[in-house]
C-alpha cells in the first residue's frame, strides 16, 4: 500500500521545491526513454545525488545587495534567493532536460520568491504570538522520523545528502514545521471537521486503483563488478569478477552469513545495509535479474547471475502477490487523508487572507503572487523507498 501512503503527508507548512521537482521529474520521464537498471547507485532508499549546474550565472555584488520584495518592511534581496536558487538548481539538475535548464531556472526562482515572501509573513505571524520551538522538540521530531523510517543517524545523514541537504538544514526545515503546526493548530482545531463513514466508504470505492498493489519481492544482493582494464573487451576483468562471485557463493553456501558477504565485498552501495534493496513491484529491474529473483523461494539465494551491471547472488526475502488493500485496512488512512484535505485547504486559505492584509511590495511586478501558493509538505525522505535508476 505504499502508493496510497505515499499521498498520506500532513499538510502542515509551506516549503519550496516539492512541487517543482516532481514536475521536473515528470517532465524528464515524459521526454526520456526509462532506463532499466539491476541495483541501485545509493540502497533503494534515495534519489540520484545532485550534480553541479554548468554555466550557472555569477553573483554579482551590487544585485545580490538589490531589494526583491518587502515584507511589511522587511527587505528580501536577490542575494538571498540566488543563494537558494543555486542551492535548488543544482538539486535538480540531473533531473532537468539540458534545452530546459533556464526554463526551470525561471520557473524555480519564481517560486522562490513567493514561498520566501509567505514564509518571512508566516514567521512574523509566529513571532507576534510569541511561537517557538525549542532543539529539544526538534531533535524528538527528528528522531520520530528516523525511528518509522528504520534509519540510523549516519543512514538518515547519508539521505539527505542525497537528497542535496545537510542535517543542519534539516533541523530548520523541522524547526519551521513545528512552529508552523503551532500557529495553525487553533485554525485545524476549529476548523477540521472528522470525516464520517459514508465518506471515508465513498473515497474508497470511487478510487480504488490507488488500493491494488503490484506483485513485489524483497531482495538483497551482493554485487562483483568487473575492475576497469585496458582490454577493449574486458574479457580478462569479467572473468576475475565472476571467479570472485563463484568463491563468495561458495562460502554463503557453507554457511557464511549473508549481510556480513554483503558489507565486505559488494559494490552497490547497498552494502551498508547488508545488500538489502528493499520491496520493489514487477518490472523494476533489468530482466535478467527480475528472472532470476522471481524464480526464487523466500529464503533461496541464486547461482551467480551477470547483468550489465557485473555479477550478482540475489536473496529473497520475500515474494508479495498482487492484490487489493481492503477497505477494513484502508478506512484510517483514508480518514486521515481527508483530514489532511481539508488542513490544505485551510492552509490556503490562511495564507490568502494574510497576504491581503499585509503590506508587500514587489521591485519587479512580474515577481508578484501568480496564484495561491499550495501548501505542500516539508522535503524530507520519503517511506516509499524506490530505487531512482529503476525501470519505473
Amino acid at each position: 500500500m505504499n502508493s496510497f501512503k505515499s499521498i498520506l503527508i500532513t499538510v502542515t507548512v509551506i516549503f519550496l521545491i516539492a512541487g517543482i521537482a516532481d514536475a521536473a521529474k515528470k517532465k524528464q520521464a515524459a521526454e526520456k526513454p526509462k532506463k532499466a537498471v539491476a541495483e541501485s547507485n545509493v540502497p533503494a532508499v534515495k534519489p540520484n545525488p545532485p550534480t553541479a549546474e554548468p554555466n550557472a550565472p555569477a553573483a554579482d555584488a551590487n544585485l545580490s545587495s538589490a531589494v526583491t520584495v518587502t515584507v511589511n518592511g522587511v527587505k528580501i534581496t536577490e542575494g538571498q534567493i540566488n543563494k537558494v536558487l543555486q542551492a535548488k538548481m543544482e538539486q535538480l539538475a540531473s533531473r532537468i532536460p539540458p534545452n530546459m535548464k533556464d526554463q526551470y531556472r525561471q520557473q524555480v526562482r519564481k517560486r522562490i520568491v513567493e514561498v520566501m515572501t509567505i514564509e518571512e509573513l508566516l514567521a512574523q505571524k509566529e513571532k507576534e504570538k510569541n511561537i517557538v520551538a525549542s532543539p529539544a522538540e526538534v531533535n524528538e521530531q527528528i528522531s520520530k522520523q528516523m525511528t518509522k523510517d528504520n534509519l540510523t543517524i549516519d543512514d538518515f545523514k547519508s539521505l539527505l545528502k542525497a537528497y542535496g541537504t545537510d542535517f543542519s538544514e534539516y533541523q530548520k526545515d523541522m524547526r519551521k514545521k513545528i512552529m508552523f503546526e503551532n500557529l495553525m493548530e487553533d485554525q485545524f482545531n476549529s476548523k477540521v471537521v472528522k470525516p464520517t463513514d459514508e465518506q471515508v466508504k465513498t473515497y474508497y470505492d470511487q478510487n480504488i486503483q490507488q488500493f491494488q498493489e503490484p506483485e513485489k519481492i524483497h531482495t538483497k544482493h551482493i554485487l562483483i563488478r568487473p575492475e576497469d582494464s585496458n582490454d577493449p573487451n574486458q574479457a580478462k576483468a569479467k572473468a576475475k569478477a565472476k571467479a570472485k562471485a563463484e568463491d563468495i557463493l561458495k562460502k554463503l553456501k557453507a554457511g557464511a552469513d549473508f549481510n556480513d558477504m554483503a558489507k565486505q565485498y559488494s559494490a552497490c552501495p547497498s552494502s551498508k545495509q547488508g545488500g538489502d534493496l528493499g520491496t520493489q513491484p514487477k518490472g523494476t529491474f533489468v530482466p535478467e535479474f527480475e528472472k532470476a529473483a522471481y524464480a526464487l523461494k523466500p529464503g533461496q539465494m541464486t547461482d551467480v547471475v551477470e547483468t550489465q551491471f557485473g555479477f550478482h547472488i540475489i536473496k529473497l526475502i520475500e515474494h508479495a502477490n498482487a492484490n487489493t488493500v481492503s477497505f477494513a485496512q484502508s478506512k484510517d488512512m483514508i480518514a486521515q487523508l481527508l483530514t489532511n484535505e481539508q488542513k490544505k485547504t485551510i492552509v490556503e486559505n490562511y495564507i490568502e487572507q494574510i497576504k491581503k492584509t499585509a503590506d508587500i511590495k514587489f521591485t519587479n511586478p512580474a515577481d508578484g503572487f501568480a496564484d495561491v501558493p499550495k501548501a505542500v509538505a516539508p522535503v524530507r525522505p520519503s517511506s516509499d523507498k524506490t530505487e531512482p535508476n529503476s525501470k519505473k
